[in-house]
């Protein structure tokens, strides 16, 4: 793990393989920047869940918080945002 908290080299694209489809959907709302309570209302969860489901995202991922989460999911192109005008 580097020191942005991130996982190094080929681990990025094995670590995203071993998130359920649940985890990848949550990992998504992250990084456009949603909160729980809005992840859990698109997602049909509650914010226990949520919450639940953001940290074993982390544990999965070696990731030390949400705001490596959202840069992960960026880097490894689980999510592609518009470029700014």
């Amino acid at each position: 793990m580097n020191a942005w908290g991130l996982s190094e080299g080929g681990t990025r694209a094995h670590g995203l393989d071993a998130l359920t489809d649940r985890q990848r959907a949550v990992l998504r709302c992250l990084a456009r920047g949603l909160a729980d309570h809005e992840i859990a209302r698109v997602l049909a969860l509650s914010q226990h869940q949520v919450g639940a489901v953001v940290s074993e995202i982390l544990r999965v991922l070696h990731l030390r918080d949400r705001m490596a989460a959202v840069v992960y999911a960026h880097e490894t192109g689980i999510i592609r945002m518009p470029l700014p005008r």
